[in-house]
């Protein structure tokens, strides 16, 4: 079973890299994938795209571990779980930072945890995931486009699926020490079950990948032709400072990966290739972040 569902997820992986490909025009831009191994069990592919017209890194990642003791990364704060006999962790990252700060950063991710038994199959398991949106430059329509989205795909699962994961998303990807959130939110879920069988969880998954990658593309395209000055430029790059603080300090995929003595190169393949802090800011600087707080300190549900 263990390879049918690190195939599935795979097949994830390669939707999501052919859909982000579409995207980038320029034939010389850097397309690396490698595939690695984990000394206490498992590996991943990783594939990174970079000094493309259109994304600055673009990194969709596979990994699958196993190991003895679960990470309490692993864990959210509603779960009481033990590993006796080991755990397996399989799952998909994808970070997008474009260059063009009329676009959003984006992030996505889907994940299975599976705890094992003494013959090494899974006794239990749960899923967990989602996706969230950070602009520069703020659209309203496409910020209702994007939530709107996840709440037709997950109308489908439960009156109130929407509901709670895009609540999640609030306050989740949260920036305590800025006050501030890290974006415009989307969905999260962890410690998911609401299936008869895992295969019904990784369908689930599947679809949660495809919505966001149609959601994603569609702004992108609406935002790839208008131009931008230095000045815009400059917001974006430190802005994005604001997501590498997060990911560093906060994010539990990050603490996962490092908790689970995960390939470093992989775990920080979703930080931004050019980021930048500057103590002084300019009366500009300080005008847009002050409207683009309004933005993302709101409730965007819908």
């Amino acid at each position: 079973m263990i390879n049918e569902l690190e195939q599935k997820f795979k097949d994830i992986q390669s939707f999501v890299k052919t859909s982000f490909e579409e995207l980038e025009p320029l034939k010389d831009s850097i397309t690396i994938q490698d595939s690695w191994k984990r000394p206490e069990g498992g590996g991943g592919i990783t594939s990174v795209m970079t000094e493309g017209d259109f994304f600055d890194n673009c990194a969709i990642n596979f990994s699958s571990i196993f190991g003895k003791e679960l990470p309490n990364a692993a864990l959210a704060k509603s779960l009481n779980k033990e590993a006796k006999h080991g755990y397996r962790a399989m799952g998909i990252s994808v970070i997008s930072h474009p260059k063009n700060p009329h676009i959003p950063t984006s992030h996505m991710n889907v994940r299975l945890f599976a705890i094992l038994d003494k013959n090494k199959e899974i006794s239990d398991w749960w899923i967990g995931g989602g996706y969230d949106l950070t602009p520069f430059i703020p659209y309203k329509e496409d910020i209702i486009e994007w939530h709107n989205s996840a709440k037709q795909l997950l109308g489908q699962y439960g009156p109130n699926f929407y509901k709670d994961f895009s609540e999640n998303c609030n306050n989740y990807f949260n920036i305590p020490h800025r006050n501030e959130r890290r974006g415009v939110g989307g969905i999260f879920f962890d410690d998911l079950k609401n299936f008869s069988s895992i295969h019904e969880g990784l369908s689930f998954l599947k679809e949660i990948s495809a919505t966001y990658s149609k959601s994603y593309i569609n702004i992108a395209n609406k935002r790839k032709e208008m131009s931008y000055d230095e000045s815009q430029k400059e917001f974006q790059l430190i802005r994005r400072g604001r997501y590498v603080e997060f990911n560093l300090l906060y994010d539990r995929g990050t603490l996962f990966g490092l908790q689970s003595k995960g390939r470093i190169e992989s775990i920080l393949a979703s930080l931004p290739a050019s980021v930048r802090w500057s103590y002084k800011k300019s009366k500009e600087y300080k005008f847009n972040e002050e409207k683009l707080l309004e933005v993302i300190n709101r409730d965007w549900n819908v």
